[in-house]
């Protein structure tokens, strides 16, 4: 065993920030995160940099803003040259490995080929294919397609624990990228009974919509009503919500069994395990489902991190955002910053040592971008660049007072519009061709 962390790097796909009960949720079942919590950090501030798939993952792996590298699409991939977490691992000594949905520089389900890994040399996974139950097919290094008959989730685990096996003799980090809870909703039966009938509590933001979403890849336009798959929640938002925590719970399970495996095979002793989101799921909130929006439920996302030997029990208020991950792993494995990297090292709050994060961060796509400074949040439009909410989340938590307007937050609005713009105009230098 190496004196090195390994680094685990478990995250879903679509699972806002309230979806645990570490958070405080006491209808949901997610027992092996809030356990995780128990033995580690839970940090309750944690944003998405753009809360859409490839932006997110783009974000991940060169440790930049989609403004800089261009990636605020799906399907998008970052210029070449860029430094990459899994690269600067490498060159400090670490095999790297990915495992499950990758969505850059592509869609569907097919294989990822060597120039668009982002430098993971442990490779197998699929671009982006919305289906749980059927066509389940990975491909590795080699392009050799490999199927199977069994939920994609549970699928993803095995080959998860699979690789571990493999690469448990040296330092790695491995990254695995679960597609839960993403629509269409199909999580497996046993965590699909758990809420049958269960009433749930909407958040008090929630308006009644129909959460049916079409997919892209594969094609499903909305159906017919008389439609099976339509009718599983179709017009029905608590039904998705039961759906959605079905999905949630399913894949606390499968973190568990990734827990325990490190447990196996001698590894939970010297292996950080980071749990996150790309980004969250709107579910009705504000009148709106999916994400890509500045709302709490699309752009807020789960962190919980684990040290051996390291902080337990910690709940964190500090403000994080994806661009800290790629110089936390850094940190973890004891290697120098990447100087291009946005973000900063959230590893010390982890290890015991004194820290305090105290800076803004940020949200965009294409139309919006967003501050949260403290209990204070700012979203803008683009184009042209105004100003359209302003939040105080300490006493507005769903965000149901916009205060822009308000003679008591006149200068707070002035503060955080500079800070936004000033970040905007850095940002955006190199996506409007002078950098």
């Amino acid at each position: 065993m190496s004196d090195k962390l390994n680094i685990l790097f478990l995250f879903a796909d679509q699972m806002h920030a309230f979806a645990m009960g570490c958070m405080g949720n006491s209808e949901i079942h997610t027992p092996n995160l809030d356990r995780m919590a128990e033995e580690g950090v839970l940090f309750r501030n944690t944003y998405s940099n753009a809360p859409v798939c490839s932006p997110f993952r783009a974000t991940l792996v060169t440790g930049k803003y989609g403004s800089q590298t261009g990636t605020l699409r799906n399907g998008s991939y970052f210029p070449d040259g860029t430094p990459t977490v899994a690269g600067t691992l490498n060159d400090g000594g670490y095999r790297t490995g990915w495992v499950g949905k990758w969505h850059l520089g592509g869609t569907g389900n097919t294989w990822v080929p060597p120039k668009l890994r982002a430098d993971f040399t442990g490779f197998i996974g699929y671009q982006c294919y919305n289906d749980f139950l059927h066509s389940i097919k990975f491909y590795d290094e080699e392009g050799e397609e490999h199927w199977y008959n069994k939920h994609r989730t549970e699928v993803t685990t095995d080959i998860a624990i699979e690789r571990l096996k493999g690469m448990k003799d040296e330092p790695f980090a491995l990254f695995v990228s679960y597609q839960n809870p993403h629509y269409p909703e199909q999580p497996a039966y046993e965590y699909e009974n758990i809420y049958k009938d269960v009433a749930l509590t909407q958040r008090p933001n929630c308006q009644d919509v129909d959460p049916y979403t079409p997919t892209h890849s594969p094609p499903s336009p909305k159906p017919k009503e008389n439609d099976p798959v339509y009718q599983k929640y179709g017009g029905n938002l608590e039904e998705y919500h039961r759906q959605y925590y079905a999905m949630v719970s399913q894949l606390d399970s499968n973190v568990g069994r990734m827990r325990e495996a490190l447990n196996q095979f001698g590894l939970s002793e010297n292996t950080v395990v980071i749990f996150t989101s790309d980004h969250g799921d709107m579910q009705g909130s504000q009148g709106l489902t999916n994400k890509g929006t500045a709302w709490e439920e699309s752009s807020r996302i789960p962190l919980i991190v684990y040290v051996p030997n390291g902080t337990q029990g910690l709940v964190s208020d500090d403000l994080i955002s994806g661009v800290d991950f790629f110089a936390s792993c850094l940190d973890y494995a004891s290697l120098p910053p990447e100087p291009s990297v946005e973000g900063d090292s959230f590893a010390p709050q982890t290890r015991g040592e004194q820290q305090i994060l105290d800076r803004p961060v940020f949200s965009e796509m294409q139309s919006w971008c967003m501050v949260r400074k403290g209990d204070l949040k700012l979203v803008a439009s683009k184009d042209p660049f105004q100003p359209t909410h302003l939040f105080d989340l300490g006493k507005d938590c769903y965000e149901m007072n916009n205060l822009l307007g308000h003679p008591g937050y006149t200068r707070i609005k002035k503060e955080l519009l500079a800070i936004l713009k000033g970040w905007y105009q850095r940002v955006s230098l190199v996506e409007n061709g002078h950098g």
